[in-house]
């Protein structure tokens, strides 16, 4: 088994201790580069563990169980023919476990699984790519886990990692490939291919400063093509002193988000929002009208909300009689470049704690086709609360002659 400098630090952090004994660092954090060997030394790691501790059981998660299988657990039947003891090893294809002649085990799980979320118990978690991961989620898994946990990414926008990273019993493990002495020759030539300071690039048309940052440096880099800018933040407390009437804005999702946001304007030019809820109708274990009644909406608040289809207009329906004041947000042709236009021209602020704001904020941005930017965004499912954003502020700059 081949180990990398990745692999060294991470066991070092693993294995780090308080003066008193006890374990320094509950969360190990990596992040860096495309092709570091961040996963692959965590995988390592944790064969090791589960080799040497009998009874170890480790999770890996990803957004969705099937996700988990199909990248994860992909990775690591790649990997085993490296691994010790692989004959003392039985893998259940059915459960996507790995059972260990001591009585380990390494299983392979999804956020989307509610039930093994909230009833799991382990000794080892190890997050993916966890970039849709929910918090809520990753909080049930951090009560559960009595050892430590790792994550692995590749940061690209802000993510509620940045304030597990924070914590006194956290570490972060920066690493590229250049940490990598394994890493496949075409590979390097690809991820070197990006960097803007090679005139061949250049020449070549490969050079990408956001490429080489995200995926060569490892480091978070702003999209050039990113449709938002220069929003700004406040704080809920400062937003529920506004002395302004408010608005609400609503997109349905089934399996993707239900997003709600709450508007207020301050008669000059300055938009403030606040996210509401973000949640899939699949996921709620009530009616989205018991939900509104849970989170004390008023009912005679306006809620501009998503009409596009049958399934949004049934909801709306449903909301209209449990006695909210649904309004129907205008969709057609242009719609789209319209809201956009309306909060591009507009002076947006943000509560800091609206998480899912500032994720979609950072990472929405216009279509790439060819090298050439179109004047659509990028259809990457990542404009939820956005969407609500739009439908609100576009009624009410027209319902009050703004523009």
């Amino acid at each position: 088994m081949r180990a990398t400098i990745v692999f060294e630090k991470i066991w070092n952090a693993i294995n780090a201790t308080n003066p008193d004994g006890s374990r320094k660092y509950k969360y190990i954090i990596n992040t860096g580069s495309s092709r570091s060997s961040k996963t692959h030394s965590i995988l390592q790691i944790e064969w090791i563990m589960c080799l040497k501790k009998p009874n170890t059981r480790v999770s890996i998660w990803r957004e969705t169980k099937a996700d988990c299988k199909m990248t994860i657990l992909a990775d690591l039947k790649k990997a085993v023919p490296t691994f010790p003891n692989i004959e003392n090893v039985i893998f259940n294809k059915t459960e996507s476990i790995y059972t260990f002649q001591n009585g380990s085990t390494i299983e392979f799980m999804g956020g989307d699984e509610e039930n093994r979320v909230h009833g799991f118990q382990g000794n080892i978690a190890h997050l993916n790519e966890p970039y849709k991961f929910a918090l809520e989620a990753f909080d049930q898994i951090d009560m559960r886990t009595s050892d430590f946990i790792l994550i692995d990414w590749n940061p690209k926008n802000k993510h509620w990692i940045d304030e597990v990273s924070k914590r006194e019993n956290a570490i972060v493990i920066h690493s590229t490939y250049k940490d990598n002495p394994f890493i496949p020759e075409e590979q390097k030539k690809k991820i070197l291919s990006y960097d803007p300071s090679n005139p061949f690039n250049v020449e070549q048309g490969t050079a990408n400063a956001y490429l080489h940052d995200v995926y060569a440096l490892g480091i978070k880099a702003e999209k050039p093509n990113r449709i938002f800018k220069g929003w700004k933040t406040l704080s809920n407390s400062d937003f529920y002193k506004l002395p302004y009437q408010s608005f609400f804005g609503l997109d349905f999702g089934l399996s993707a988000p239900t997003a709600l946001t709450e508007m207020i304007f301050d008669g000059d030019e300055n938009y403030f929002f606040r996210e509401v809820l973000y949640c899939p109708l699949n996921d709620m274990k009530c009616t989205l009208a018991e939900m509104f009644d849970k989170l004390e909406i008023p009912k005679h608040k306006q809620i501009i909300c998503d009409s596009g289809n049958e399934l949004n207009k049934e909801e709306a329906r449903k909301l209209k009689n449990a006695g909210y004041n649904v309004i129907n947000a205008k969709k057609g042709s242009g719609s789209i470049s319209a809201g956009i236009e309306t909060m591009q021209k507009s002076k947006i602020h943000y509560t800091k704690e609206s998480y899912n704001i500032e994720s979609e904020y950072e990472s929405y941005s216009w279509k790439i086709w060819q090298g050439i930017q179109m004047d659509v965004p990028e259809d990457n499912g990542d404009d939820h609360i956005l969407d609500a954003m739009k439908y609100v502020i576009s009624w009410y700059t027209k319902v009050f002659r703004l523009s």
